[in-house]
């Protein structure tokens, strides 16, 4: 009986504290007020014109859910930012925010954005879905294999829009073709190299003289996870966000980390994102801000075609 208390008190002592940790990190953080958010919207430029907007074909791709509640939920997030983004005519969705019910009282939200055709795909697009779409965006695993790479390769360099998000940047189980995913996307997973951590993060702006982040304050909160340190060639894309993570397992010293980048590739654009993990963090108005910009610049539009449907749908604190 002593050796086993001694054995619980060890696990409290090492073990104990990072599990309460995750368990306080599962909580979503508060919402935040309209008015910063609007102040922060306000400093960016305004959204072309209706007339002035060509038509846009979107692709959605996600897969099976694989994690717990309130994690990684792809196909969640395919119906409701098919609607979104597409409005009524793309799904049957009646709300548009991730996590929890739909605001009280709001009733806008399913409208999408003008001239936005959105379709979406299980696992991987269709032929006929390369050839009409403009942009495709990944949330899941996607499974990669030199076909596939080869099929998006083909894309861009034709002009398409890829984004890519937070599972979408792991080769899974095909650690020969890291190299090269992360050549078509810039920065990728890495097997023995890549860690994760689920917890608070502070973003930092890298680049706040770039489109996607205009008006965005310097720092901003979140509760996600971030993958790092990736493999690639750095040179090769424009670091949008950082997020300061420990520079190996054993020491507390930290150095910036990329989770949010671009890269041209051809006549087309990628943009990656490596949040993603919990279904609030897509409520958050500043990560609707960069990722809706972002998806917008990869599709080769102005970056703030999206930005009215930043705050559609979600709870804001008055």
């Amino acid at each position: 009986m002593k050796s086993r208390a001694i054995i619980y008190v060890l696990f409290l002592a090492t073990v104990g504290p990072q599990l309460m940790s995750n368990a306080r990190a599962a909580e979503p953080p508060k919402p935040r007020s309209r008015s910063e958010v609007e102040a922060v919207l306000a400093k960016a430029p305004k959204p072309p014109a209706r007339r002035k907007l060509a038509e846009l074909n979107v692709v959605l791709v996600a897969f099976k859910k694989d994690h717990g509640e309130n994690e990684h939920d792809y196909p969640l997030w395919q119906k409701r930012w098919a609607v979104l983004i597409g409005g009524r005519k793309a799904g049957q969705e009646k709300q548009v925010n991730m996590y929890g019910p739909p605001p009280k009282g709001k009733k806008k939200g399913l409208t999408g954005a003008a001239k936005v055709n959105v379709s979406t795909a299980y696992g991987w697009p269709g032929e006929d879905q390369f050839e009409k779409a403009d942009l495709i965006a990944f949330f899941c695993y996607v499974q990669w294999d030199r076909t596939k790479l080869a099929q998006a390769k083909q894309y861009l360099n034709r002009g398409g829009g890829i984004v890519i998000m937070h599972p979408a940047v792991i080769a899974r189980n095909q650690k020969d073709l890291e190299d090269e995913l992360a050549e078509l996307i810039g920065l990728a997973w890495k097997q023995g190299q890549t860690r994760w951590r689920h917890g608070h993060m502070d973003l930092k702006i890298a680049a706040s003289d770039h489109p996607i982040c205009a008006g965005l304050p310097g720092t901003i909160r979140v509760l996600d996870e971030p993958y790092w340190p990736l493999a690639g060639d750095a040179s090769k894309v424009t670091v949008l966000v950082t997020s300061d993570e420990t520079i190996s397992k054993t020491s507390k010293e930290t150095r910036p980390e990329p989770m949010f980048y671009t890269r041209e590739h051809g006549k087309g654009r990628v943009f990656t994102c490596i949040l993603g993990h919990y279904t609030w963090t897509f409520d958050d108005p500043y990560f609707r801000i960069i990722m809706l910009r972002g998806m917008a610049w990869a599709a080769g539009e102005s970056p703030y075609r999206f930005d009215p449907l930043v705050l559609r749908g979600i709870e804001l604190a008055e």
